[in-house]
């Protein structure tokens, strides 16, 4: 069957007050590369499901490949997939009860923990960041970092993140250098080439060009490879109680999009080129070739992807720090999936 027949047409936007884009179900679906039949799972509780994204990037691209493909309709259920901008509006909708289903990054199930509704990641799409802890021509190591400026956007927020895991890849602490709020990336990149800081987390889209000035890459958090939730399948704890059945459907369906980005990538990379509007196959293969970089087939994680991100959120909510990190996962749901045999089926490497 030609890719033509398996892409779906762009639809009108779903007539809820959230959603911004949806896309049509796919009319025939596409193939995975194993061959291997797909365990059985238990009927789910409910058929229709509201799933929010935070971002339309590649690390919660996961649930939306698995609509288009059709891996949902397999399992009998019909999400809407609405797009937000930002963690904060998906999980005021997930709370709200809005959403079924969200895909936020783990500090937003930390912070929620301390709240009346809290909410529990199932699955992460990807647990390591990619930016640079990039500095200024003449600051070329740790040592030469120490007690100099380091710019980030807000305190609690990724890019503090970035520059915690940054620090602690060239064997500092946040202690050994004065961390500054900034502003976002232009900002710090501003602080930088003003002289006002000597180094700042920068994602890799301005690094090259950074790099071609004379900046020097103090830490490469891709290969540095230190915990950080940038990503995961949250749901309401009240929620997951009444339909644990869907939620183990739902996890089937999105580990199903996520192996697709490795075992078809041409495929996935067509769909991501659709369903961003991108009019360019050649990034969107680029961009399904960065993710197989820092995203995790398994959809498992370490505790330290959790933990990272807490240390970060204390500096502005210290009632955070007591938060015991098991408490906004489940890990179970998972194993279920490992035990029924679907790892398996799907051609899933052991790690």
């Amino acid at each position: 069957m030609s890719m033509n027949g398996k892409r779906r047409l762009l639809a009108g936007a779903a007539a809820t007050g959230f959603a911004l884009s949806a896309l049509v179900p796919a009319a025939t679906m596409a193939q995975d590369a194993s061959a291997a039949p797909l365990p059985a799972l238990p009927a789910p509780e409910k058929t229709t499901l509201n799933i929010g994204l935070s971002v339309t990037e590649t690390s919660q691209f996961a649930a939306k490949l698995a609509e288009m493909a059709g891996f949902w309709s397999d399992l009998g259920i019909t999400p809407t997939i609405a797009m937000f901008e930002g963690d904060g509006k998906t999980l005021q909708a997930l709370q709200a009860g809005q959403l079924d289903i969200g895909f936020v990054g783990v500090s937003s199930a930390i912070n929620s923990q301390v709240t009346d509704a809290p909410i529990v990641i199932l699955s992460t799409n990807a647990t390591i960041l990619s930016d640079y802890l990039l500095a200024v021509p003449d600051v070329h190591n740790a040592d030469e970092l120490r007690g100099k400026c380091v710019a980030i956007s807000t305190f609690g927020g990724t890019s503090n993140g970035s520059a915690l895991l940054g620090l602690k890849a060239i064997g500092l602490s946040p202690a050994d250098v004065v961390i500054t709020e900034i502003g976002g990336q232009s900002a710090r990149i501003a602080a930088l080439e003003g002289g006002a800081c000597q180094a700042a987390p920068t994602d890799a889209s301005v690094a090259g060009e950074l790099i071609d000035k004379g900046y020097n890459v103090l830490a490469d958090l891709k290969e540095a490879r230190l915990g950080w939730g940038r990503s995961g399948m949250a749901v309401t704890k009240e929620w997951l109680a009444a339909n644990p059945n869907t939620a183990l459907n739902a996890l089937a369906a999105t580990l199903r999009g996520q192996n697709y980005m490795w075992t078809n990538p041409e495929e996935a990379a067509a769909f991501y080129d659709e369903f961003n509007q991108l009019g360019d196959a050649e990034k969107a293969a680029g961009l399904i070739a960065d993710f197989q970089e820092i995203g995790d087939r398994t959809m498992e994680w370490s505790d330290d992807a959790f933990a990272n991100p807490r240390e970060v959120l204390s500096i502005v909510n210290p009632d955070v720090a007591g938060v015991e990190i098991s408490s906004a996962y489940d890990r179970s749901f998972l194993q279920q999936l490992r035990d029924l045999g679907y790892y398996e089926a799907l051609g899933i490497p052991a790690e």
